[in-house]
């Protein structure tokens, strides 16, 4: 899994475009995004990532792709600081975090760490897919 990642400049019109070029081309996406002054970043992951990839380079536009975690855990609180502080307890950063789902009782994140593989071993069961 993917998160990927796209810089926009703060101004009307610019989030419309990067989900019309992936919606023409079929994609999917889950996302989020944020602003800071005069430029802003929005990040997502994509249903087809290889879709994706291609309707942005089509387009001409710059994206960088960042290699995730889908981890998941209960909907109830302190449940978020438990995964996180497992993260802290083995010394991983998290990078990036996108909500991807919320359903019957479960959430779902894309988690990108600046440690992979050994993210995948401190959260163990919590990582899918």
């Amino acid at each position: 899994m993917n998160i990927y990642t796209v810089e926009l400049k703060n101004q009307p019109g610019e989030l419309a475009h990067v989900c019309e070029v992936l919606g023409r081309a079929g994609v999917n996406i889950e996302l989020a995004g944020a602003t800071s002054g005069d430029h802003g970043i929005v990040y997502f992951a994509a249903s087809d990532e290889s879709g994706a990839a291609a309707a942005l380079e089509g387009a001409g536009i710059e994206f960088r792709t960042h290699p995730a975690l889908r981890v998941t855990f209960p909907d109830q609180p302190g449940e978020a600081a438990k995964f996180a502080r497992k993260l802290a307890n083995a010394n991983i950063n998290a990078e990036w975090l996108l909500p991807v789902s919320i359903c019957q009782g479960e959430v779902a994140f894309a988690l990108c760490v600046d440690e992979l593989d050994e993210a995948r071993a401190t959260l163990g069961d919590q990582v899918s897919g």
